[in-house]
């Protein structure tokens, strides 16, 4: 079978496997205080190669759960897991992401990815991410270039027992129109209002967190933009597609925890009535956005500082909140 038509397969299937919950069976637990971190002479460099010439070499046993879906020309910051054959993190592991196009050429790599710990204190943790015991500690992170046309896919290599196994190829996020796609680093954020406590009857009509995080309930973007910082969340816990909303609404408790009485914390909910087959609310309509988890750190002046769209890390947050004090 070709790549061209691999693709939208195994697209379809790492979704799946990212969107699937715990069986109850766990992969190997990460340390948190020891992440991998790879190393790029120690994969082979993808220029030259086709993709079935590395299919060959590493023939195919795991998958990719992609978290992101717009790409920039030039560098771009992919969060992802890798999956084993039950659907259950690989973790502890060297790992190197590459770029294909669609007909199995252009082999781009490897980019070297880092194992991310979410590093959130048990204390805000939700009942929804305590019970996901498989995905809960990490992530993995990859910095990759992206160069040319749609569509490209993206395969990994894996380093598991002192061999290179592949992770199979799935479909990577493309670059669209500045009209298309959410607004980027250096751009005004989008004035819009987003529903705070005040607005409704019970707070879980705006959140699907639990406990809810009402203190991220409390502002509304249209008042506090372009006068203090802001953290904006776009995610659903509960009917969450990519897995990691839970985490990362969890990773901004936390940060706002920190500092939030310099910064404002605000969480938008993803679909309407908290129900998928209603259709996104007008908060993401607004922002142009087509999937979930994104965060996005707004400075004083209302401009977007940060742009994170999937899982992210404490630590990452907080240094982004940082950036903007």
């Amino acid at each position: 079978m070709s790549l061209r038509a691999l693709l939208p397969a195994l697209g379809g299937l790492a979704i799946a496997l990212a969107g699937c919950g715990s069986d109850g069976r766990s992969g190997s637990t990460p340390s948190p205080s020891s992440p991998t971190t790879a190393r790029a002479q120690d994969f082979p460099k993808g220029e030259g190669l086709s993709f079935e010439e590395i299919q060959s070499r590493y023939p195919a046993q795991l998958s990719l759960g992609i978290g992101a879906s717009v790409m920039r020309q030039g560098a771009n910051r992919v969060p992802f897991v890798v999956l084993d054959k039950g659907a259950r993190p690989v973790t502890n592991a060297s790992v190197a992401l590459y770029t294909v196009h669609t007909d199995g050429t252009g082999v781009r790599g490897p980019y070297a990815a880092r194992e991310t710990p979410f590093g959130v204190n048990p204390r805000y943790r939700s009942k929804i991410s305590a019970a996901d015991t498989d995905l809960g500690k990490a992530f993995y992170v990859a910095d990759v270039q992206f160069h040319g046309g749609a569509p490209q896919g993206v395969f990994a290599l894996v380093r598991m027992d002192g061999r290179l196994v592949a992770a199979s190829p799935s479909p990577l996020g493309v670059k669209g129109t500045k009209q298309s796609t959410p607004p980027d680093v250096g751009d005004h954020a989008i004035s819009v209002h987003t529903e705070t406590v005040t607005d409704v009857k019970k707070v879980s009509d705006i959140t699907t967190r639990v406990p809810p995080d009402t203190d991220m309930l409390r502002a509304d973007l249209a008042d506090v933009l372009g006068r203090k910082p802001v953290v904006l969340v776009f995610a659903t816990p509960e009917l969450c597609q990519s897995r990691v909303c839970g985490p990362v609404v969890d990773v901004a408790e936390q940060v706002h925890a920190e500092l939030g009485a310099k910064v404002a914390f605000i969480h938008q909910e993803i679909y309407k009535d908290n129900q998928v087959d209603k259709g996104l609310r007008p908060q993401l309509l607004s922002w142009r956005l087509a999937s979930e988890p994104w965060t996005f750190v707004i400075d004083r002046q209302g401009r977007i500082a940060d742009r994170l769209e999937g899982a992210i890390s404490v630590r990452e947050l907080r240094a982004a909140v940082r950036r903007t004090l």
